[in-house]
């Protein structure tokens, strides 16, 4: 026990430096991808060690076994605000504008086991949810206060590890309770304009304005627990199932006292469900869900916030309340994101195709939990989608390693409305995709697992030398300021550029091992986007932000050269097709007009690079790697970690 608390505690501190994001409110759709591949139902229905923190009588179910996964989330919003929304405000808010920050991995991790024929235990290490935007444009900058291009944004991530023991009852019933541990992560900046309210305007918006933004990252630690309980009805073809979560309480984010309603409060809101699987025929299985989230108990997300439209919920104008008001950021009954509780409902199917493969889909809703008259805050955390489709598949490789895939496409979904306090009119939107994947080590399967495959023997492609993989990690864009100052200069004008170069970057790859030597392999690679801006000195003033954006196509011939029998080089060389988008937006600080324009330029440029292998298992390496991408103006340097999968 005492390893698997360390374990524990290990991987919840790696995972911390990846944030969640969520799409029903702040909460992922389901626990764990396979789940998620089927709409994120799990109280009725689980089979791999996530899914007990969905539901912890799904632990009787899910044998001894452990999970390890990883997800690249690509959440895209965009917000108007103030004139482009279709209105002005008193304070000249206003910006149009899209979040940089487009791509984040989503690990999981978890194991269970049987101590008898009654007890089972398990732990897992999941995301509870999120939320994160990174906007490039400040639009509640204060005639200038913060600058007009300085960011603003938040970054929120929830940890859970629920600690799980299930309880056979008999042959048709089981119980199961979880500690569930939590750390939430959290930053705030770009909010300066409120921080000085009270100096410029004469009235203040937070009780505390010196513990409004820009503190850096605090941390907020906490426990709950979860009950669960399943049935099983008519010879197993039914089964029933309900979960409880308290609420959980966390410490207070100190660092955030003038922001977050009780002086840095932050809960995680009490949620319930109820579920149904039926097993119709042999391989079929059709699940439902639906949960209730208890958003509006947890003060800082369920206070109302800034309303100025006559006779609804909503805090009124400061400027005319008592001074100190119980309304500012940072009270007791202070401003927060005015959330109402939400009802998700879930529903999946799932066939075993045969006797490796099975394949499921998935279905998820949940209205919104931001009303009309609440936008103001919610700019900031536009969890606005409502409608989510998921594909899914499971293919057991060999009699103890099965390989889950999972895609999840969240549906556009924006909100606007004028008359929002001190922003007046606004809207904003969100669509998100989610790629999966994970591996799962079966010592012994679960009861009635092998029964939701097919029966007839797998005749498919034998896949015998194939693998596939995902990497991780940075990209570095070279020479991207002197290449505009080059551009620049050949106009005849002269500029000053400042570039941000580095970023996310993130690749998904498969191929073929012809011998130990030598390998064909090809992918896809985001290398994500970089900014710069430039400043031109002459003929005239003005400034120039400039957004790249590529990812590739490539093939590439790969050579091996082992040096030990796990250890290996690799070298590369190959062609990719590359896809180049480059946004640049010119201002005049004389006349004040902008002027944007978007270019493509796609192209087959060469790709080369070196890496080192590490078999971890007989079916799984470990790889890490850089690569270059040798484009016509510009170098971008790819450095990423990750694994990959012989079938």
């Amino acid at each position: 026990m005492r390893f698997i608390l360390k374990f524990a505690a290990l991987a919840a501190a790696c995972m911390a430096a990846y944030p969640a994001h969520a799409t029903n409110g702040y909460f992922l759709p389901g626990f764990g991808f396979r789940s998620q591949g089927m709409g994120g139902v799990g109280i009725a229905y689980g089979r791999d060690s996530l899914s007990t923190a969905a539901n912890p009588a799904n632990a009787v179910n899910t044998g001894m076994r452990g999970d390890l996964g990883f997800g690249v989330f690509n959440p895209e919003r965009h917000a108007t605000v103030g004139v482009p929304a279709g209105g002005g405000t008193a304070f000249g808010f206003s910006g149009n504008t899209e979040s940089d920050a487009k791509y984040f991995i989503l690990p999981e991790m978890g194991f269970s086991m049987p101590l008898d024929d009654k007890w089972h235990v398990a732990l897992a290490v999941v995301g509870n949810g999120g939320m994160n935007t990174t906007y490039p444009e400040n639009f509640f900058s204060f005639f200038g206060d913060p600058p007009k291009d300085a960011k603003i944004g938040v970054d929120m991530m929830q940890l859970l590890v629920p600690i799980t023991a299930a309880y056979k009852v008999n042959e048709n019933h089981s119980i199961g309770a979880s500690l569930v541990l939590a750390e939430t992560r959290f930053r705030a900046y770009g909010l300066e304009a409120f921080r000085n309210f009270d100096k410029d305007l004469g009235f203040a918006i937070s009780a505390d304005p010196d513990h409004l933004t820009g503190q850096g990252f605090d941390y907020s630690y906490g426990a709950g627990v979860r009950l669960g309980w399943q049935g099983e009805f008519l010879d197993d073809r039914l089964t029933l199932g309900l979960t409880y979560a308290t609420k959980t309480y966390m410490t207070k984010f100190d660092k955030y006292r003038g922001l977050f309603a009780e002086q840095g409060g932050f809960d995680i809101p009490e949620n319930y469900g109820i579920g149904i699987a039926v097993k119709p025929v042999k391989g079929l299985i059709v699940a439902a869900d639906v949960l209730r989230i208890n958003y509006a108990d947890v003060p800082s997300i369920g206070n109302p916030g800034m309303t100025n439209i006559a006779g609804t919920l909503g805090v009124p104008s400061l400027a005319t309340g008592t001074n100190p008001n119980q309304y500012e950021l940072g009270n007791d009954q202070g401003m927060g994101f005015g959330w109402t509780n939400q009802t998700v409902y879930k529903f999946g199917v799932q066939y075993g195709v045969n006797n490796r493969l099975q394949v499921r889909s998935g279905y998820n809703y949940g209205k919104s939990p931001i009303p009309n008259n609440q936008l103001t805050f919610n700019l900031l955390a536009p969890a606005t989608v409502e409608k989510h489709y998921s594909l899914g598949f499971t293919y057991k490789a060999n009699e103890n390693l099965e390989v889950t895939g999972t895609y999840m496409y969240a549906a556009s979904h924006s909100q606007s409305g004028c008359k929002n306090n001190i922003v007046n009119c606004v809207e904003f939107d969100m669509h998100q995709n989610v790629f999966a994947m994970s591996l799962g080590w079966v010592l012994d399967p679960g009861p009635g697992e092998l029964d939701e495959y097919g029966d007839s023997d797998w005749g498919g492609i034998n896949f015998d030398g194939w693998y596939a993989g995902l990497g991780v990690g940075q990209s570095h864009y070279r020479d991207l300021a002197s290449s505009i100052d080059s551009a620049v200069a050949s106009v005849g004008a002269t500029s000053t550029t400042s570039a941000s170069p580095l970023s996310e970057g993130w690749k998904v790859y498969g191929g073929y091992q012809f011998n130990k030597y030598l390998a064909l392999e090809g992918g896809y690679t985001n290398l994500n986007d970089a900014h710069a801006n430039t400043t031109i000195t002459t003929p005239s003033a003005g400034t120039i932000r400039t957004n790249v954006a590529t990812d590739a196509w490539s093939l590439a011939a790969v050579g091996t050269y082992p040096i030990t029998d796990k250890f290996s080089l690799m070298g590369k060389v190959g062609a990719a097709y590359v896809l180049t988008e480059i946004t640049a937006k010119a201002t005049g600080s004389g006349s004040g007009t902008t002027a944007s324009v978007a270019v493509g330029d796609d192209s087959y440029r060469p790709v080369y690079g070196v890496g080192v292998n590490y078999a971890l298992l007989d079916n799984l390496n470990l790889r890490a790697e850089y690569e270059r991408f040798d484009l016509k103006d510009i170098n971008i340097d790819l450095i990423t970690a990750g694994v990959a999968m012989k079938f």
